[in-house]
């Protein structure tokens, strides 16, 4: 446990989040609790390619480990070496790998390990429910409600380790914190998209998911990005507020991305910068856009890192696993169907093979709640000088 001194000594902590995407930003809401905590510390974090290239980027106090997937055992050895002198482990990874490490820092070294719940006793009831019930009764509503946002049950490991290493006295806040997953986008990153996006009003379009069947059809999309246009045009009148189309991804979403814009011929302007960014330029980008339509995938927990608000479409997973929206003005959409969910990372096919947890989601809705974005008195584009009431030339497709 830490002594008080007359300077507070540094807390050195060490946080194991290799994988995915999606969890590694929502684990920076630990990084958001031990910044209001206000305690001198030194963080360490494991990880791996991208997504820790992310919380370097974002966090450039926090120091970076990096854990390949190929790493061998004497790799792991080296890890533990490089961590002997840490305070407390944070394991947020919780397989075989993290706990080999752990174990043996604490064995070798003596540093104290605490790991987080990943709530799989839930995730598998709602699954072996959703086998037993199939389409005969609809989904019951707690499995749309999480008992407890898997960023929370994530700090929730960071606080126990707080309070088995910290005096009473430095614990100040460490119930009572709100805290978040964060990134921190620096104002000195400028490049030419970033300033193209600040000029008007756009609504970023994420078409993929880590899996094919998280996808919803590429025919749901396009309904909603119809449906958007056209309210818009019924608000303005005359006058209709331009909007542009952002789009993010890899290459196939790219590629997506295009079949949606052959079907829409926007004319506003648009940008395809699938598979033409870094996951950190990515999370730059939405940084500066209105709102997002995306799949229950990581672009939606990027996205509301950086503060802006995510419109989630979920097929065969549940909000009840914890991964659902947090920010108020965001929302998820899903279907009441029994069946939901399919898996526990939704990347089983659906067993009745016609995807009815996304065929029935509703288009107007969806629509509706991305215009009430895009027109909110908050929206970032309404503080901005390029936002305009008035059609101006569509710009040509960027990255094309």
């Amino acid at each position: 446990m830490l002594t008080p001194t007359a300077n507070a000594p540094t807390l050195r902590v060490a946080i194991y989040r290799t994988s995915s995407l999606g969890d590694t930003v929502l684990a920076t809401a630990c990084l958001d609790l031990l910044e209001k905590l206000g305690v001198p510390t030194e963080v360490t974090w494991i990880g791996r390619g991208a997504a820790l290239d992310v919380i370097a980027q974002a966090w450039p106090a926090v120091k970076t480990l990096d854990l390949a997937r190929t790493a061998t055992l004497a790799d792991l050895q080296r890890a533990v070496d490089q961590l002997q002198h840490q305070h407390l482990l944070v394991d947020l990874q919780c397989n075989l790998r993290s706990q080999w490490l752990a174990r043996n820092l604490k064995a070798l070294h003596g540093v104290p390990f605490f790991s987080a719940d990943k709530a799989q006793l839930l995730r598998s009831r709602l699954l072996v429910e959703a086998r037993v019930r199939g389409r005969r009764k609809p989904l019951p509503e707690r499995a749309r409600i999480a008992p407890r946002p898997q960023y929370e049950m994530m700090c929730d490991a960071l606080r126990r380790a707080l309070r088995h290493h910290l005096p009473v006295e430095m614990r100040d806040g460490l119930e009572t914190a709100v805290v978040r997953p964060r990134l921190s986008i620096p104002d000195a990153f400028q490049t030419p998209w970033r300033k193209e996006l600040r000029f008007g009003a756009w609504l970023a379009v994420a078409p993929g998911a880590a899996h094919p069947t998280k996808q919803a059809p590429l025919g749901l999309m396009r309904d909603v990005l119809v449906k958007v246009r056209e309210g818009l045009l019924r608000l303005g009148g005359d006058a209709p507020p331009t909007l542009g189309l952002a789009f993010f991804g890899d290459d196939n979403d790219r590629a997506s991305a295009r079949t949606l814009l052959d079907d829409l011929g926007w004319r506003d302007p648009v940008l395809n910068m699938a598979g033409r960014l870094s996951l950190w330029e990515t999370a730059v980008a939405l940084s500066e856009s209105s709102c997002l339509l995306s799949n229950d995938s990581s672009l939606g927990h990027i996205a509301e890192a950086v503060d802006t608000p995510a419109v989630l479409l979920f097929g065969p997973t549940v909000e009840g696993f914890g991964f659902g929206p947090r920010m108020r003005q965001s929302r998820a959409f899903s279907s009441l169907v029994g069946c939901r969910p399919c898996s526990k990372h939704g990347k089983v096919d659906c067993r009745y093979g016609d995807k009815l947890c996304f065929t029935t989601l509703s288009s107007d809705a969806i629509a509706d709640h991305l215009i009430s974005l895009i027109v909110a008195p908050e929206s970032r584009h309404l503080h901005r000088t390029g936002f305009t009431t008035s059609a101006r030339p569509a710009a040509p497709e960027a990255f094309a």
